[in-house]
């Protein structure tokens, strides 16, 4: 339906700050509207500097592109050949063009995702809100409603959106919907890794209310990636006390949602997989056996595994742990939370005459641990230290 509220439309209108688009509505072609989620995000008052734009155009939509990014100096992407649909990318901006699906406005509509994703801006002399599957109700009770099963299952990267939006968004995902994605799941092996992977980043990166947790649970939509689908390590801390503990969060994340294998097999970059295997070992082995267990070196090697990931596992131990642990590791001169040699290599090299190698990265680890627990305080005790442990381990003498 058209939102007769104008001053909506002129409130959406002026909020998306034209003056600054890296185009004018004079570039558009006549019937052309903005659709998807800078409207959505323009109506909820949470619109960035540089909003993605996605433009619904009447036809021939990346041969427009390609005209209008010579004009721009824009960088061209073709997105779906069949389909029809292309991206510029300029000074920030991401501009996506797709040809009108169907025969009019309110047929494309009709093909899109959630109700919330389907509200159109027209884009002429007097701007108008078009928003014929009720997506502002949706807007206004906070709530993801799926359009139509079956336009989940055209693209199955939907089923893991409407979990992001909620996420995202802090909305609830209707009853119905649930039911769709729960029953879909498995298709979610039919969409390209990189996709996933795109989805998955926006996941860990956003706040989780209480209710993601055990809707995600329910759903297990990412179990196809979660070896022996065994239930993911549940975060013990529900609140985070600070700054550091909110960016720790997406790497805690992602230990929950994906196994070492599952990460590797949706193209996750190599250290990627490195911190999130590393941040695993150590969240089981405290599971199983206790913080106060650990041996000194297995709590020194903790810290060198994990010291810049050290608020990801914070956020899986006891309670009583956190904020005496946050303290240290925010105190960058503390020898245990962030261990480092007293003496470089090159002057070990110099003073005991031993080669470049895996033993002189041996006796820095010795050293650096010597220090983490108060065995010397001067170099010079430091190096004695090294002299005597050389002596006894080097094997060139």
């Amino acid at each position: 339906m058209i939102i007769k509220d104008t001053l909506l439309s002129i409130d959406l209108f002026g909020d998306l700050n034209l003056k600054d688009w890296p185009i004018s509505l004079a570039d558009l072609p006549p019937g052309s509207a903005l659709v998807g989620g800078s409207v959505r995000d323009g109506l909820l008052n949470k619109l960035g500097r540089k909003p993605d734009l996605d433009f619904v155009i009447p036809t021939s939509a990346i041969k427009f592109s390609e005209n209008l990014s010579k004009k721009i100096n824009a960088t061209l992407i073709r997105l779906d050949e069949k389909r029809d649909i292309a991206r510029l990318v300029v000074n920030g901006w991401t501009l996506d063009f797709a040809s009108q699906a169907g025969g009019n406005l309110k047929d494309d509509l009709f093909r899109r995702d959630f109700r919330i994703n389907a509200i159109a801006l027209r884009l002429k002399e007097k701007p108008e809100i078009f928003d014929p599957t009720g997506g502002i109700d949706d807007l206004k009770t906070h709530r993801i409603v799926a359009i139509s099963e079956k336009n989940l299952i055209d693209d199955p990267l939907r089923i893991l959106r409407g979990f992001r939006l909620m996420c995202e968004l802090n909305f609830v995902l209707d009853r119905k919907t649930k039911k769709f994605l729960k029953n879909n799941v498995d298709k979610l092996s039919n969409v390209a890794p990189e996709r996933i992977k795109m989805e998955i980043l926006k996941i860990v990166n956003s706040e989780w209310n209480p209710s993601v947790w055990t809707t995600y649970l329910e759903l297990k939509l990412l179990k196809n990636w979660y070896e022996d689908q065994v239930p993911p390590i549940e975060l013990k801390s529900k609140f985070f006390v600070s700054q550091e503990l909110k960016n720790g969060s997406p790497l805690a994340k992602l230990i929950c949602l994906l196994s070492d294998e599952g990460l590797s097999s949706l193209t996750f970059s190599k250290n990627q997989i490195k911190r999130c295997k590393n941040l695993r070992f150590w969240v089981n082995k405290i599971n199983n056996f206790g913080l106060d267990k650990l041996s000194e070196d297995e709590r020194f090697q903790l810290h060198i595994d994990l010291e810049e990931d050290l608020p990801s596992l914070m956020l899986f131990l006891e309670d009583k742990y956190i904020n005496p642990w946050l303290k240290r590791w925010k105190d960058l001169s503390d020898p245990l939370f962030h261990p480092s040699s007293p003496l470089n290599g090159s002057l070990l090299q110099e003073a005991l005459k031993i080669p470049p190698g895996p033993f002189l990265g041996e006796l820095m680890r010795h050293l650096a641990k010597g220090k983490a627990y108060g065995r010397f305080f001067t170099k010079e005790e430091a190096l004695e230290v090294a002299r005597k442990w050389t002596l006894e381990n080097s094997p060139f003498l």
